[in-house]
């Protein structure tokens, strides 16, 4: 599916809503949630997720490690993965990336929050919990 494709998608699903507002929306909404139900809903939507967007969120996830001081090559060897798996968006290594991100909710709310700016139409593929929260966040 195309950048423009999934564009298309998430405004039908979240009401018409720009790609900013949409991004926006979804930064307040992971800022404010509990980092083990972030974690889960992110989760869930490794399997719905496409290449691009895995890959995006890897490597998000492994800038907000470096970012706050903990390393992503670290991080990732800690979670008993590497960072070429992670960064070529492989779903197993990511998850792990992800529940090592829970106890450092910081960093997870980082990453999924600068994962969903520079990623709006990634947001229609992830999971229906997240998905709704989101929405709620926009007043749809």
């Amino acid at each position: 599916m195309s950048f423009m494709d999934n564009l298309g998608k998430m405004e039908g699903m979240l009401g018409g809503a720009s790609p900013a507002e949409a991004s926006a929306a979804a930064a307040d909404h992971v800022n404010a949630m509990d980092p083990s139900e972030l974690s889960g809903h992110l989760q869930q939507s490794l399997g719905s997720m496409d290449p691009s967007s895995l890959s995006a969120l890897g490597g998000h996830l492994l800038q907000a490690f470096d970012q706050h001081g903990q390393g992503g090559d670290q991080a990732a060897q800690a979670a008993g993965t590497s960072t070429d798996a992670v960064a070529s968006g492989n779903t197993g290594a990511i998850g792990s990336l992800i529940q090592m991100a829970e106890s450092h909710p910081q960093i997870l709310q980082a990453a999924a929050g600068h994962f969903f700016g520079s990623n709006p139409g990634a947001i229609g593929q992830m999971a229906p919990g997240l998905l709704s929260g989101i929405m709620g966040r926009l007043g749809r």
